[in-house]
C-alpha cells in the first residue's frame, strides 16, 4: 500500500495538488497560536566561518526557513522593486523579504483562501505587503507587471508546471528576475532542466543545496516533531511528519541514488 501511494503521489500531479491543498487548509484551521508562518524545509549554511543573519527574537524560531528565503533573495537588490511571491503560504517569507530587502511592494498569491485571509490579517500593519487568492498556473496579472517573481518549494505540486513558467515569463518586466528553489526526484531532473530552458530566461545562478537543506532539517527536527505532536491528531502524525521534512524529505547528499530527491536554487533574468 505504501508503494502504491508513493507511485500515485509521484505520477499523478492532480492528486498531489489536491492532497497538498487539503493539508494546507487544515494547517490554517489548527494553527491557533500562529506557530506556522513558514512551510519550507529550510536552509543551513555549511560554511562555519559565515556570519549568521541577524534575526529578532520572534523570528529566531523560524531561522532555518528564513535562511532559505535569505539565500535566494540575496542574489539581487530589491530596493524600489515591485515583487510577487507565487504560493506564498502563511506569508512568513514574503514578510521577511519586505522587511529585510525593502522592495517597493510585494504581493503574495496562494491557492488557499484560509492562508490568504490569515496573511491579510496577520501582516496588516506591514506597508506595501498584500495577499490575494490565485492559481500559480493561471496568474491574473498584466504583462510586464513585476520586477521580481519568487517561488519557494511549491512548484513540485503544480500539475502543469509549464503553465506556471509561461506566466512567470509573461508577467516579468524586461530585465526582471525569477528567483526559484525547489526539489525533484533524480529521475525528473533532466525534464525539469528542459522545462526551465524552454522559458528562454537567462540562467544567472544554479546551485544544488541538498546538503544545506538536509542540515537544516536535522537541526530543526526536534522543533518540527514537537509542533506536530502538539497540534495534529495522532492518526495524522506520519503524513504530517513527511510533509514538514521530519523524516528527511527524501533528500540525498549525492544525486546518484535513484528514487531520491535533489534540492536546487536558481536565479534567472528576463532579457530586456
Amino acid at each position: 500500500m505504501k508503494t502504491i501511494s508513493k507511485f500515485l503521489y509521484r505520477r499523478m500531479p492532480k492528486i498531489r495538488q489536491t492532497l497538498t491543498r487539503t493539508t494546507y487548509e487544515y494547517v490554517s484551521s489548527i494553527d491557533k497560536q500562529n506557530q506556522v508562518l513558514f512551510m519550507n524545509y529550510g536552509y543551513a549554511s555549511l560554511n562555519q566561518d559565515q556570519k549568521p543573519i541577524h534575526l529578532s527574537l520572534q523570528e529566531e524560531k523560524f531561522r532555518y526557513e528564513i535562511q532559505l528565503y535569505h539565500h535566494l533573495a540575496s542574489f539581487i537588490n530589491w530596493h524600489g522593486l515591485e515583487a510577487l511571491e507565487v504560493s506564498s503560504g502563511r506569508g512568513g517569507g514574503a514578510n521577511y523579504i519586505k522587511q529585510q530587502f525593502k522592495p517597493k511592494s510585494l504581493i503574495g498569491v496562494d491557492f488557499s483562501s484560509k492562508a490568504v485571509d490569515f496573511c491579510n490579517r496577520y501582516y496588516s500593519c506591514v506597508g506595501g505587503l498584500s495577499f490575494i487568492k490565485g492559481d500559480a498556473e493561471s496568474l491574473e496579472f498584466a504583462d510586464n507587471s513585476f520586477d521580481v517573481v519568487i517561488n519557494v518549494e511549491a512548484s513540485f505540486y503544480y500539475p502543469k508546471i509549464e503553465r506556471f513558467f509561461d506566466h512567470v515569463v509573461r508577467i516579468l518586466k524586461p530585465n526582471g528576475h525569477f528567483l526559484y528553489t525547489d526539489m525533484r526526484y533524480t529521475t525528473e531532473l533532466d525534464t525539469w532542466h528542459k522545462q526551465l530552458e524552454a522559458t528562454g530566461l537567462v540562467l544567472l545562478h544554479e546551485a544544488d543545496i541538498s546538503d544545506n537543506v538536509i542540515a537544516a532539517l536535522e537541526l530543526d527536527k526536534e522543533r518540527r516533531i514537537q509542533l506536530i505532536q502538539e497540534n495534529v491528531p495522532r492518526i495524522l502524525f506520519t503524513p504530517f511528519l513527511q510533509l514538514i521534512g521530519a523524516t528527511g524529505g527524501g533528500l540525498i547528499h549525492h544525486p546518484s541514488r535513484i528514487g531520491k530527491r535533489v534540492y536546487k536554487s536558481f536565479v534567472f533574468k528576463k532579457n530586456g
